[in-house]
């Protein structure tokens, strides 16, 4: 019996061993240093990005809130600018309606001389409008805005016509163009408005659609028209 306890009690002493031995060498493994925080590292897994580090500075809430205040500043510079394109104006008559639209920041910021072309080229197309060439037309219900680039020289001159998109019917093309021709000039017309080469090219966009017909052969027509300074 004291034989069998002595064997017991050596490999208990063993097994410690072996266990203090184990102990030893982790504790000779040198554990991961958290690099400083002011000291860049790679990022693996993106849920280490947490809001408030220095990966992302701001919550979602104040990230909503810097970026209301870098819009603010820049809206405060083109307030003016976005009034005059979100304005409509209402031309002609009861006969002859048009809504006319300024559709880029230069052209708000000539809004004179763009509202004078629209009313130029518009009156042009409400003239060919009471022809009897044009007053019986029955234009499509999908029909696409007329876009047309015209260039203008450094007197205001017209020099050049393009016709970037047709409308899907010649007539309505063929009256744009004609008032284009006759509406699209400029006098005494502001430098700043000219482009790089020294002309005026201007954007005009134009859609019309059948308004009334009091015989059911002769119409009046509703006018669009979109005026950019490129």
């Amino acid at each position: 019996m004291k034989r069998a306890g002595f064997i017991s009690t050596g490999v208990l002493s063993l097994a410690l061993l072996s266990i203090l031995s184990g102990c030893s060498s982790k504790s000779d493994v040198p554990r991961p240093v958290a690099p400083p925080p002011d000291v860049a590292h790679p990022v693996t897994d993106l849920s280490q990005v947490a809001p408030g580090n220095a990966l992302s500075p701001f919550g979602r809430k104040d990230q909503i809130v810097a970026r209301r205040v870098a819009s603010d500043d820049q809206a405060a510079e083109t307030n003016a600018d976005l009034g005059a394109l979100a304005k409509i104006r209402h031309k002609g008559d009861d006969k002859h309606p048009c809504e006319e639209r300024l559709l880029n920041k230069k052209a708000a910021q000539f809004d004179l001389m763009s509202e004078h072309l629209m009313d130029q080229v518009f009156g042009h197309m409400r003239h060919e409008q009471d022809t009897d060439q044009f007053s019986h037309v029955r234009l499509p219900t999908d029909l696409r805005w007329v876009v047309i680039t015209a260039t203008l020289d450094h007197q205001g001159t017209l020099k050049e016509l393009v016709v970037e998109q047709h409308s899907g019917a010649a007539a309505m093309d063929k009256l744009m163009i004609a008032a284009c021709k006759k509406g699209l000039f400029l006098r005494n017309a502001p430098e700043e408005a000219m482009d790089a080469n020294g002309n005026y090219t201007i954007r005009i966009e134009a859609r019309m659609e059948n308004y009334a017909s009091l015989d059911g052969e002769h119409w009046q027509f509703k006018t669009y028209i979109g005026l950019a300074i490129l």
